[in-house]
């Protein structure tokens, strides 16, 4: 009993001691990890009719890989913020049960500053979402077996609908394939405004989520954003640089090619000093 006695003592002196010992601290924030965030400027606000950016994707990616590529990583519809892109696992419920499911990869779209699920119109087969978490969002999302290759995202006006008398606009994402020729309706969203009207900042991102992996982890994949389309028109003369947030791993580098964005992630940036590089600057055609 006292061989005992003594082993539970040096047991938990040794705890105390471990305890003691400075742990290291993690060098990178909590997840999600955005790895480049690419800002086209239009230079001008525009009326909205229509808003499409051609991405390629080099690689298929493992299946356990979380990675969200979003051609439209941010944009603003008046005063509303909205997104969409294409994730390796998506997620979803649907209006009736509100549980959540994984739907692996596939597309999707959201709005903030909005709740209310009559707002969400999900396509067939689609999944929809309603959730504070990041600020108050709605969102649709569709399961799409994407791989390799290139896709054009796209939003497009579509009705109009009154709410206690003020005047709403549908907008509608839609991805091309173009290896398929395929067109997805990912579902659409109802935005406050009738002349709604773009405003002049678009931007692209690269983004890790989910739970925390080793950098070593991130996948290598280039991925390359053409300037946004408005209305049908290539935006040429738009400007574009590309941030590389802080508290995140370097594992991303971006330059520009022929008046598109090519962003390569998964090998590691050394001695990065400048976080914030214009890549296109304003007034440069390609």
């Amino acid at each position: 009993m006292r061989l005992l006695a003594v082993g539970l003592l040096f047991l938990s002196g040794w705890e105390i001691q471990a305890e003691d010992v400075p742990q290291p601290a993690n060098p990178y924030k909590a997840m999600p990890w955005h790895l480049a965030d690419t800002w086209w400027d239009l230079g001008v606000e525009t009326p909205f009719e229509s808003l499409a950016v051609d991405v390629a994707i080099s690689d298929s990616l493992p299946q356990a890989t979380r990675l969200y590529i979003a051609p439209i990583g941010l944009g603003h519809l008046d005063k509303t913020m909205f997104y969409g892109g294409i994730q390796t696992q998506a997620d979803g419920n649907i209006k009736k049960d509100r549980k959540l499911r994984n739907i692996g990869p596939g597309f999707l779209f959201s709005m903030w500053g909005q709740r209310s699920l009559d707002a969400i119109r999900p396509a067939e087969g689609g999944l929809c979402q309603s959730s504070g978490h990041e600020g108050d969002f709605v969102s649709v999302r569709r399961p799409y077996g994407w791989s390799k290759g290139t896709y054009t995202y796209r939003l497009t006006r579509m009705d109009r609908e009154l709410v206690n008398g003020e005047p709403h606009t549908w907008v509608g994402a839609f991805v091309y394939s173009h290896e398929k020729d395929e067109n997805v309706f990912v579902g659409a969203l109802r935005f406050p405004g009738e002349n709604l009207k773009l405003q002049r900042k678009v931007a692209n991102f690269v983004e890790i989520y989910g739970p925390r992996i080793k950098v070593e982890e991130i996948p290598q994949v280039t991925v390359t954003f053409s300037p946004p389309v408005i209305n049908g028109v290539r935006a040429d003369k738009a400007s574009a640089e590309i941030i590389y947030p802080k508290g995140v791993p370097d594992y991303a580098n971006g330059i520009a090619r022929d008046g598109s964005l090519v962003i390569s992630v998964g090998k590691p940036v050394e001695g990065r000093d400048k976080r914030r590089i214009q890549l296109i600057p304003p007034g440069m055609t390609p």
